[in-house]
């Protein structure tokens, strides 16, 4: 049985608005993606945003096997007190003898506290699908794309990236919109995984966030109107619910790399068994 440590990327009050809005927290999310992929695994949340939480020791972080890093709507080149703490904390992460994977924010988080640069991305907002990401020469060789085959889309929503890597950094995936959409970072005692995109969200999750952010993608010119992004969540969700729906497949090109969980979940599942081989 794997014993795993999801971090929450997000503050109290905006997962306490994910709950009143009807969704699930990004850890909650990852918590059921998990268990989906093995389902005697024990997971263990962290708040590391909450300046009230008392968080693990390094002597602590080595009893899991493995430390997954959730999403999160802060911006890491901002000096909040929420961002800070997790900054830290990753670094104390990389400290202890354990291998870790991230997500979109997750990434973010490892790239800053190993010593690279994080900046808000000057081509604008990735959301919804990241299209075309395609596996580097180090990516096409590397267990996290294990069985995935390339190129690939993903569903997303970043508005920042990576700018400078950290020292010794793999770049393992890029597209037109991040050079980074996924690389490894090797620290201190551990080994990180990370992705820019979110294998963790299917396309009604990604709708609900659309819905959120419903002013924002119009004044982004994203969506022509909020009427617009109505249409668009709606037909994500109708889809993830019909997947034989060959009319939307069509229109919003969408393909088994986004509507199979198997191939959506592929580098979280490579992850695992990566986590699996204890002895590395």
């Amino acid at each position: 049985m794997l014993k795993l440590l999801i971090v929450e990327g997000n503050t109290r009050e905006a997962r306490e608005l994910a709950v009143a809005s009807g969704n699930l927290t990004q850890s909650d999310l990852y918590e059921k993606t998990l268990l989906f992929l093995r389902a005697d695994a024990e997971c263990t949340i962290a708040f590391p945003a909450d300046e009230s939480e008392v968080l693990p020791t390094i002597e602590t972080l080595e009893n899991y096997d493995g430390i997954i890093w959730t999403g999160s709507a802060l911006n890491i080149y901002k000096n909040d007190l929420a961002i800070t703490r997790q900054i830290d904390f990753m670094k104390k992460s990389f400290k202890a003898k354990v291998k870790i994977f991230g997500s979109c924010w997750g990434l973010q988080v490892a790239v800053v506290a190993a010593g690279g640069k994080v900046v808000k991305n000057v081509k604008g907002r990735e959301i919804g699908i990241a299209r075309h990401i395609q596996t580097t020469e180090q990516g096409k060789i590397h267990p996290l794309y294990k069985g995935k085959t390339g190129p690939f889309d993903a569903v997303a929503i970043h508005l920042d990236h990576v700018e400078l890597l950290p020292e010794g950094a793999i770049v393992l995936s890029s597209n037109e919109m991040s050079s980074v959409q996924a690389l490894e970072i090797k620290r201190g005692n551990s080994v990180f995984w990370g992705v820019q995109y979110h294998p963790e969200f299917d396309l009604d999750y990604i709708a609900s966030l659309m819905q959120k952010y419903k002013k924002m993608l119009v004044e982004e010119e994203i969506c022509d109107d909020e009427a617009s992004v109505d249409r668009l969540s709606a037909d994500y969700r109708t889809l993830e619910q019909d997947h034989g729906r060959e009319d939307l497949k069509n229109v919003y090109q969408i393909g088994v790399d986004v509507l199979d969980p198997c191939c959506r979940l592929q580098e979280i599942d490579n992850w695992l068994e990566y986590v699996e081989q204890k002895s590395e």
